[in-house]
């Protein structure tokens, strides 16, 4: 997965960051979980899929929608997220390609968060689920492409949606290697192991 993941978005991935998990949606909320204690901000997309608010509220976060503008390609509205992110957000959510929307995030608005992001000290998870589904010679770029980012950003991707894999229960997240040994025990824990015919 870690040679798969990388020649999609062009970084090196080390196995030791893979952790591979029962779908997409333990790589979202158990990051969540590890990195966000109560009264922390949590800037996420909105409209946007209604896991990320209720992982937030789980973890005892505060969630702050940014809206979607269309006539920005359903990217973050970057003066609203100006005027939100602080020395509180502990945590950024991105979805690009998204849903339901569709929209993907340009690179020069990603490099513009990511600016963002390293002042303020936050994490990002950024939930590529469906980051080999584009159109149009669109790319997607991943966040973790921009320098300083890969040290504090979590890929979340899976099979569901690329290989008509729902009901298999298979995904990844892809975090610095300290985080990763963390998330395996919440992994390991939580829901156990994927099956063994999905493995293979």
């Amino acid at each position: 997965i870690a040679d798969y993941a990388g020649r999609q978005r062009g970084i090196n991935i080390d196995a030791a960051q893979v952790v591979v998990g029962t779908g997409s949606k333990p790589g979202l909320f158990f990051p969540t979980l590890a990195l966000v204690s109560p009264g922390d901000e949590v800037i996420y997309p909105d409209p946007g899929f209604p896991t990320y608010e209720a992982m937030i509220r789980v973890a005892g976060g505060v969630p702050v929608p940014i809206p979607l503008r269309e006539e920005n390609q359903f990217s973050f509205d970057l003066d609203v997220f100006d005027s939100k992110i602080s020395d509180h957000t502990r945590l950024v959510i991105l979805n690009s390609p998204g849903n339901p929307t569709g929209g993907v995030i340009p690179l020069d608005d990603l490099r513009h968060i990511a600016g963002k992001v390293i002042e303020h000290d936050a994490w990002v998870i950024t939930d590529e689920i469906y980051t080999r589904l584009v159109y149009d010679e669109v790319i997607a770029h991943s966040i973790a492409e921009i320098d300083g980012m890969q040290e504090r950003t979590i890929i979340v991707d899976g099979f569901s949606k690329t290989y008509s894999m729902t009901g298999w229960r298979l995904g990844y997240m892809i975090t610095p290697a300290e985080l990763a040994e963390r998330l395996e025990l919440l992994m390991t824990h939580a829901t156990g192991c994927t099956a063994t015919f999905t493995q293979y």
